[in-house]
């Protein structure tokens, strides 16, 4: 449910754009163009310098790259974090009692910015984890999609790993899925690696392609794909909402059945892919109860849900 507007009105009064990304630490990232904000998208995780501007005096925001989007303070959270309308209230009045420290983003010195790295190293993860167990995932699906509990320090630490791959196969990293309730409500759910090129990925794009299916279902988060993975049904996840042209290009030639989440974030990221794809040759929209992310659904409920697009 969305909260009152005079609340987030208040926020918005006392919490600005650029508070927001000085606290996460992007806003060293940015240069100042006379009442403007500019920098790299921190949403899709872009790397042109120029794709993302805030306006200071209206506290508003828009990327017009990838995202194609853009909003206000509220907006630009929920997309940070993937996360409810209840959740950013959270964030925002936890950090309207926070002390104001706005770092002047320094003049940019054009030295160039880093690119991604890939981490090619496979970390021990814990498939009987009580998150994947919630979800409905078994131990050896966890195990085949090299996801688990890591218990070890570093950019995993306290949370769910879930191994990545670029189309072509090679594994560059692993994605986050926090478990501290406090990081959550602060952060969100997941955290990605630095500058990951996530507009042009798929989660297990190259697992599916060299099965050939004749459709595959395009869903959010990576626990939907090995949901559907366990009913033998094909699938790709975003890790977002978003669908980049590039993204595009990998599935082109498929029929396509979206199912995003059944959320105000969901149906709206459905509405906005379907437009970007209006040319697609086969593009169908799995429907799933009110309120509810594939991965809750039960095994006969996903089945259903896709049989009569499928076959």
């Amino acid at each position: 449910m969305i909260p009152a507007h005079r609340s987030f009105r208040r926020l918005k009064r006392l919490i600005s754009i650029e508070q927001v990304l000085a606290h996460r630490g992007l806003l060293g990232r940015c240069r100042r163009q006379r009442d403007s904000l500019v920098g790299p998208c921190p949403i899709h995780h872009g790397d042109n310098p120029r794709a993302f501007v805030v306006s200071r005096s209206k506290n508003l925001w828009r990327c017009f790259t990838a995202c194609d989007a853009g909003g206000d303070l509220v907006e630009l959270v929920r997309r940070l974090d993937q996360c409810s309308y209840s959740q950013v209230a959270d964030y925002l009045s936890s950090l309207a009692r926070e002390p104001l420290r706005i770092v002047v983003p320094i003049e940019p010195t054009h030295a160039p910015t880093k690119p991604f790295s890939p981490f090619r190293r496979r970390l021990p993860l814990d498939p009987e984890a009580d998150l994947l167990r919630h979800k409905q995932i078994r131990p050896h699906t966890a195990r085949r999609f090299e996801t688990g509990r890591y218990h070890g320090r570093g950019f995993l630490r306290d949370a769910i790993g879930v191994r990545l791959h670029d189309p072509q196969a090679n594994p560059i990293g692993y994605a986050a899925r926090r478990l501290d309730p406090q990081q959550i409500r602060r952060y969100g759910k997941w955290k990605f690696p630095p500058r990951l090129p996530k507009n042009q990925l798929l989660y297990n794009f190259h697992r599916v392609r060299t099965r050939h299916p004749q459709a595959l279902v395009i869903v959010e988060c990576p626990w939907g794909v090995m949901r559907l993975h366990q009913i033998a049904i094909p699938a790709v996840a975003l890790l977002g909402t978003h669908l980049a042209p590039a993204q595009h290009q990998l599935i082109r030639p498929l029929r396509i059945i979206l199912m995003m989440d059944a959320d105000p974030a969901g149906k709206k990221a459905a509405s906005r892919i379907c437009r970007q794809m209006h040319a697609h040759p086969d593009l169908s929209v799995a429907s799933i109860p009110d309120g509810l992310d594939p991965d809750e659904l039960t095994d006969d409920q996903l089945a259903a849900s896709l049989r009569h697009l499928l076959f």
